[in-house]
């Protein structure tokens, strides 16, 4: 059995000042990751939690656009609202409480003329695909996801 390629995706980045980082990708502009002014940081961009929700949409986004090809399921939009709740003691060193989102709540609606069981087989296709959905559940999160006909 042959050994599979891996991909490498790498980032790179710098502390600027407080909790304001500036992080590069690929040769795009950089982006910042900082906390609100409430928890000490300067509002220069998201937390690293939203960035995780972000992500997490857009993989849902994009993971239903390579889907939707190999199942020849046609729509014309897609959006998302996706939220998670955790326990801040967590991140602040309490013992025995866990760090990450306890549950992460998306509801994606799509716009589509297809059954409500081509959708549902696009759901299921996409949450097998995903690989933040995937993180997420491995990792013992309870996930509530929601598709919808717009």
């Amino acid at each position: 059995m042959t050994k599979p390629q891996l991909a490498t995706l790498s980032v790179n980045g710098k502390l600027e000042e407080g909790l304001k980082n500036m992080i590069h990708v690929r040769d795009l502009a950089p982006f910042f990751v900082d906390e609100p002014e409430r928890l000490g940081g300067t509002n220069a961009g998201p937390n690293p939690l939203e960035y995780f929700l972000g992500a997490y949409s857009a993989c849902t986004s994009i993971m239903a656009s390579y889907a939707a090809k190999d199942l020849n399921f046609t729509y014309t939009g897609l959006d998302f609202n996706t939220n998670g709740s955790l326990d801040p003691r967590g991140f602040k060193g309490v013992e025995g409480i866990q760090t990450y989102f306890q549950t992460v709540t998306i509801q994606v609606e799509v716009e589509t003329e297809e059954s409500e069981e081509a959708l549902a087989l696009l759901k299921e296709t996409v949450e097998k695909r995903c690989p933040l959905h995937n993180l997420l559940v491995d990792a013992g999160v309870e996930v509530h996801s929601q598709w919808t006909k717009k």
